[in-house]
């Protein structure tokens, strides 16, 4: 059992809105994992191979290996809703069996995007259901069904139900970014150098305006709840139960 396994589209997605929070979690004492639903490979810039080699890189990082994530290997572009890609995320969802499952919003500009959240929502309800059988190595897995679930946005914004302190990590998600040299440039927080080793075309998320946009945002979800820098969360489904109002100071 972990703590957290987020859920992503896409290598770097994770690193990119939610890697600051996993690695506090880590810190803490607690465990998270990690699962991609496809490798990358019909993206603008690098390959298939280049963004697993970074991913390696990523997780060195974020202090995990390979046992802690794993890469579906769905088509990338094409995130369809059907019984084998279900399948493949069920069984990854009871092999890990987290306490909080973290996965993409409902709504952005990238339909691979949309399309893992509608595939994590039919996968965690299916992971519960017994006549649902799976085996993870060869052998049956037990029905589990994460209590809370938890969306992170991409571009497309939406405003924070809960907000994460990543002050202490915030240096350590830069560098598991710039671990993707392929796909962005960092500008770096401390001069005026950056950090892109890619000579590939642009794209929207690949330039320097785009990381300037995210650590805006995690300025502002910071300033927010009184820190430097903060990821945001909204929580779906029933309220989540509290034994005694003072677990929320």
């Amino acid at each position: 059992m972990t703590d957290l396994l987020a859920i992503a589209a896409h290598p770097d997605d994770i690193e990119l809105y939610v890697s600051g929070s996993l690695m506090r979690t880590a810190d803490l004492g607690g465990s998270f994992a990690i699962c991609d639903l496809t490798r990358g490979e019909r993206g603008t810039r690098g390959s298939a191979e280049t963004r697993g080699k970074e991913t390696e890189e990523a997780n060195k990082i974020m202090g995990i290996d390979a046992s802690r994530r794993c890469n579906l290997e769905i088509p990338d572009g094409d995130i369809r809703l059907n019984e084998e890609n279900r399948g493949r995320l069920v069984q990854a969802i009871r092999h890990f069996r987290p306490r909080i499952l973290i996965f993409p919003s409902v709504s952005d500009r990238h339909p691979d995007h949309e399309n893992a959240h509608r595939l994590v929502r039919e996968a965690w309800f299916t992971a519960g259901l017994s006549a649902v059988e799976t085996e993870y190595q060869g052998r049956p897995q037990e029905p589990y069904r994460p209590d809370i679930q938890l969306t992170f946005c991409h571009v497309w914004e939406f405003e924070p139900d809960m907000i994460v302190d990543i002050s202490d990590q915030f240096e350590r998600k830069l560098a598991t970014i710039a671990a993707y040299s392929s796909q962005f440039t960092i500008p770096s927080v401390n001069t005026n150098s950056d950090t892109n080793c890619s000579q590939e075309p642009e794209t929207l998320i690949s330039g320097e305006n785009f990381m300037e946009y995210l650590i805006a945002r995690m300025r502002r979800w910071g300033f927010i709840i009184g820190a430097r820098y903060g990821e945001g969360f909204q929580k779906l489904d029933s309220p989540i139960k509290i034994n005694d109002l003072r677990d929320l100071l």
